[in-house]
């Protein structure tokens, strides 16, 4: 499982869907987001959980693929086909550590 903050940084739907534009989610994806695939997001040990349409286009930025220090984040824009989302990819145990004593 992979540890992530998703910000939605741009909607294209329409009407209460504008609202959440920079709303965090922090919770765990199964895989990394897959075009052609909806992404899911489970946001607590509840089973709650965010469910995305369909992903049409992945962004890598810079700094994802020539990390030198392994603690910074690693940055991934993901399109959907109602909004885009900037995920940042936390330290996993870190984490899980958090959640498990919250």
């Amino acid at each position: 499982m992979l540890a992530v903050l998703a910000t939605k940084i741009r909607s294209n739907g329409e009407g209460s869907v504008v609202t959440a534009i920079k709303k965090p989610y922090e919770g765990f994806l199964i895989s990394e987001p897959m075009v052609g695939r909806g992404m899911v997001i489970f946001r607590d040990p509840n089973g709650r959980r965010m469910v995305t349409t369909v992903v049409r286009r992945i962004l890598t930025t810079a700094e994802t693929e020539g990390r030198e220090d392994p603690r910074e984040r690693r940055l991934m824009y993901v399109e959907t086909e109602n909004s885009v989302y900037r995920l940042a990819f936390l330290d996993a145990s870190r984490h899980a550590a958090s959640a498990a004593s919250g």
